[in-house]
């Protein structure tokens, strides 16, 4: 930045803007303010913050303080700078472009052009105010992030890695409403408290009956409870349940989890920590937070097998329940209304505030009919075997109502040189159902691919025994023969042993070589 006076400064831009644009002078009163949008884009510019307060104090290098005009810019930068360290959603830079227009710009230039004169010359002098604009703006915006940055060391030094502007629970932390105010400082604490011990409510904690409690330091825990339908040692588990940091990283809180375990009537030993206070780490992995809502199961059911759960639940849903929604609705004369309409299609109660007690009931009624007793690991077993048997029963389904059974093989039957392992293509329901019985897996659902041909299934097999399964896919291009392996999978989708592989690495390059190997089929 210049070391020059302001009024050197000044004299340097009306030179910049009369050379470029002669014209200009005939309107001395905008001809001033754009000479010192320009002179100030060349003033060192501070910031710094006000002890007690959110507001920034912008100081500048040559001080423009009895510049009317260049002084009221000065202070678009400095309330700049405060909303950035106050607000969740501040204005991105000062309305410089709002200020030239309130300062006659467009009139001038229009004036100017009626007047005859050049257009070039107003173009190239706009220019120079446009590149001082553009300057000031990079400014505003530096000393903005500066003094946020000084405001979070201050005020709320948990919260100096934000870098990119305020959020929510940042802004709430900071209390802005109480910058200059004597009781700044004792606000602070009693909302950072608040924060730090029941961060997993922090919507809650915001809501502005809440924060007047919180402000004035009077008992939070009854008003919480009754907020969220908990009891004491549910609200006594969520003490000090989220870091400090993740509720500001994060403003979305546990709400929608402790909805949903109220709902599932989980019990508390089984809420994530086991029902005990300070256990952030906890709450922070468990899949009632990291999940979406569950409108049937458990979402801590779900485990490795979420995709099988996941189809179990839908195939339950449109099998079972929505025929039976259907025919209750008939049977009961409702009217079609749009509320009676959305749960026969979703089979899902509003979950606005966890749904209520309806769904509470409904869930209670699924969960004893659907998993009873049983822990995870039961439950996840007992969903498998549905799935497979599923999975049979369509394939079957489908091949019977087929015009041509089954689909054409890649090859014939290949066997190993040894003569220990043999490859079979499986080329209809009636083998994937087989090969699903007896290695226990759900190959059966593979049926509807199979028969779309861009995918083959073949069985692996030692010694005559089925140890196996391949998944086969096909390129898009047949008159090339692109082979991938997709899964490859022994009993109950475990892994195959390693010296497997040695066969299926000769079977995929007699393939894609072209061997003739119809000689291993039985010639019986």
């Amino acid at each position: 930045m210049s070391s020059r006076s302001w009024s050197q400064l000044k004299t340097i831009a009306i030179s910049q803007l009369v050379a470029a644009c002669p014209w200009i002078r005939e309107r001395p009163t905008q001809f001033s303010a754009f000479s010192i949008i320009v002179a100030l884009a060349e003033v060192r510019m501070t910031v710094r913050a006000i002890e007690g307060r959110l507001d920034a104090d912008v100081r500048t290098t040559p001080s423009v303080k009895k510049d009317p005009l260049a002084a009221e810019l000065v202070q678009m930068i400095a309330d700049n700078a405060t909303s950035h360290a106050s607000s969740a959603r501040p204005e991105s830079s000062p309305a410089f472009g709002d200020w030239a227009e309130d300062h006659g710009f467009s009139d001038m230039g229009v004036a100017l052009l009626s007047s005859n004169a050049n257009w070039q010359d107003l173009t190239a002098a706009a220019g120079i105010i446009a590149t001082a604009i553009k300057a000031l703006s990079e400014r505003a915006r530096t000393l903005a992030q500066t003094h946020m940055g000084t405001i979070l060391a201050r005020d709320l030094p948990d919260g100096v890695f934000l870098r990119h502007g305020l959020n929510a629970v940042a802004a709430w932390l900071l209390a802005p409403e109480t910058s200059g105010r004597e009781e700044r400082a004792v606000v602070l604490t009693r909302r950072r408290q608040a924060m730090s011990v029941y961060g997993a409510l922090s919507c809650a904690l915001r809501e502005e009956d809440v924060t007047g409690i919180i402000d004035a330091g009077l008992p939070l825990a009854a008003v919480l409870m009754e907020r969220h339908g908990l009891n004491a040692a549910e609200l006594r588990s969520l003490r000090n349940g989220r870091h400090l940091r993740h509720s500001i990283e994060n403003p979305t809180d546990f709400h929608v989890a402790i909805e949903e375990l109220k709902t599932h009537e989980t019990p508390l030993h089984e809420w994530p920590g086991g029902g005990r206070p300070e256990e952030a780490d906890a709450w922070a992995g468990s899949p009632w937070v990291k999940e979406p809502r569950q409108h049937v199961v458990r979402p801590d059911y779900f485990g490795f097998y979420k995709d099988g759960i996941t189809d179990a639940i839908n195939a339950m849903r449109e099998d079972l329940l929505r025929p039976m929604v259907a025919e209750r609705i008939r049977l009961g004369g409702f009217a079609p209304s749009r509320q009676v309409v959305s749960f026969a299609r979703s089979i899902e109660i509003d979950v606005r505030k966890g749904g209520g007690l309806v769904r509470q009931r409904m869930i209670a009624a699924l969960r004893h009919a659907i998993i009873g007793p049983r822990k995870p690991k039961a439950f996840q077993e007992a969903v498998g075997l549905w799935h497979r048997r599923v999975a049979t029963l369509s394939a079957l389904r489908h091949e019977h109502t087929a015009e041509r059974p089954g689909w054409p093989e890649l090859c014939a039957p290949w066997r190993s040189a040894c003569g220990s392992h043999e490859l079979v293509v499986l080329s209809s329901a009636a083998d994937l159902v087989e090969e699903g019985r007896l290695l226990d897996h759900c190959v059966g659902g593979y049926y509807a691919i199979c028969r779309r041909g861009d995918t083959q299934i073949l069985s692996l097999r030692e010694n005559g025994k089925r140890i196996a399964t391949l998944e086969l896919t096909l390129g898009p291009d047949l008159g090339v023969l692109a082979l991938a392996v997709g899964q490859f999978k022994a009993y109950r989708n475990s892994t195959p042993p390693a010296h497997l592989h040695d066969p299926l690495r000769a079977f995929l390059r007699d393939v894609r070589s072209g061997c003739d190997f119809s000689w291993n089929e039985d010639p019986s």
